[in-house]
């Protein structure tokens, strides 16, 4: 499946002819592949994502806290209240923040510790120990009462890891409601607001320079705990 799109030059104020494709492919190894292309005609931005829910137990599940998450990160980038990024990076490690082991969701989401109180759980950008550009591992998702696992690998330099906090009050597939925390994201892209950040990895899309990224979801099983 391919999807196209051209943003012209002022849309939403931002500077230049922006023409995207997005390609998706599904391979016989249960892969789903992602493949961002862009092309501009002046120096514009340019941070492609997904913001695909998951919730590896099916949409009749309940919630995600259960499943287990590892994320190749070692760094953060930190947050206000409004969750727009402070400009401070700090390390996972002493942290809720440390997924560089499997940790439930569910373990520490509601810890007392500022950057998750004031997201209402997990919303933040992690910045990846891959080298950007070349596929690199992202994250790992496990659901053990399933026994089906996610893995995800990507090009891109960070993922915002987002835990579904504000999900609520709308029906969803069946006809169910779509409750709090019952889905995960993972966002592959470069860091957000690093336009005004220049030692950040930039976003910032030059003519002549096309724009490419691939992030890939994996779906297998493993043994049911």
């Amino acid at each position: 499946l391919i999807l196209q799109y051209t943003s012209p030059d002022g849309e939403e104020n931002f500077p230049g002819t922006l023409s995207v494709s997005v390609t998706y492919t599904f391979s016989d190894q249960n892969e789903l592949a992602l493949r961002y292309q862009a092309v501009c005609d002046a120096d514009t931005l340019c941070n492609l994502s997904n913001h695909s829910y998951f919730n590896l137990g099916g949409y009749d599940s309940g919630d995600i806290l259960g499943h287990r998450v590892r994320l190749s990160a070692d760094r953060f980038t930190e947050t206000d209240a409004e969750s727009i990024p402070t400009g401070k990076i700090s390390e996972v490690a002493s942290t809720p923040m440390d997924f560089r082991q499997f940790h439930p969701v569910g373990a520490r989401i509601d810890a007392d510790y500022t950057q998750l109180r004031q997201a209402g759980g997990y919303d933040h950008n992690w910045i990846l120990t891959g080298a950007a550009g070349k596929i690199h591992p992202c994250a790992e998702v496990i659901d053990d009462r399933s026994g089906r696992r996610l893995i995800c690998r990507t090009t891109s330099p960070c993922v915002q890891f987002y835990t579904g906090n504000y999900l609520g009050g709308r029906p969803g597939k069946g006809g169910l409601p779509i409750i709090r925390r019952s889905g995960l994201c993972l966002e592959t892209q470069f860091a957000p607001d690093a336009v005004h950040h220049p030692d950040w990895a930039s976003p910032i899309l030059r003519p002549g320079e096309p724009f490419n990224q691939t992030t890939l979801f994996q779906f297998d099983t493993v043994p049911k705990a």
